[in-house]
């Protein structure tokens, strides 16, 4: 009886577990629909709580990727950004934080998508592992 508990038990935890190539599948569609103007509210919805803690092996226990995977703020000629960053894309064997992609909030509502709204906007990540490419 125990021997089958731990076989479901882990049949239940495979079934469940999202893969990290789902999760950037599912972000880069997702952020197809977000469009300038949308509110923090809007892109969380359009954007889901998705998590991922499996590669495409099936292999769980990893590190979790959570939607947004990341936040930050950072203030620039007087305006406070809000920054989500959300995983997209694997890029060789770069650190998974290459393949972030930002959406940028100022005043609750979306002014900008991607790595050139953030140069256009003249913003600079303030974490010291999400650079620019």
């Amino acid at each position: 009886m125990k021997k089958i508990l731990i076989i479901l038990s882990t049949l239940l935890l495979l079934a469940s577990c999202t893969s990290y190539e789902e999760l950037r599948s599912n972000n880069r569609y997702n952020i197809s629909k977000i469009t300038l103007g949308l509110s923090v509210e809007d892109v969380k919805k359009i954007m889901g709580e998705d998590s991922a803690d499996c590669d495409y092996l099936g292999r769980c226990g990893q590190e979790i990727f959570r939607n947004p995977y990341k936040t930050e703020t950072t203030e620039h000629k007087g305006n406070n950004y809000l920054i989500y960053y959300y995983y997209t894309e694997r890029i060789g064997d770069k650190s998974w934080e290459t393949g972030v992609t930002p959406i940028i909030f100022l005043n609750n509502k979306v002014v900008g998508i991607g790595w050139r709204s953030m140069e256009k906007l003249e913003l600079e990540s303030p974490s010291k592992t999400i650079k620019l490419r």
